[in-house]
């Protein structure tokens, strides 16, 4: 009996915790703002403009 429910745990269990884990992550990552991705814009040109000299 014990090894049955062990076996639904994983199956069931596994996919429902890895479902909750990718939720939680896309709703709590952070967003740049609009002056954030203006630098990174800016400090990648100069890396590029860099990197042809």
């Amino acid at each position: 009996m014990f090894e049955n429910s062990m076996w639904l745990l994983v199956v069931a269990g596994g996919p429902l915790i890895l479902a909750i884990l990718i939720a939680y992550a896309l709703l709590t990552r952070r967003r740049r703002g609009p002056a954030e991705r203006r630098e990174s814009a800016r400090a990648t040109e100069r890396l590029y403009r860099e990197e042809k000299d």
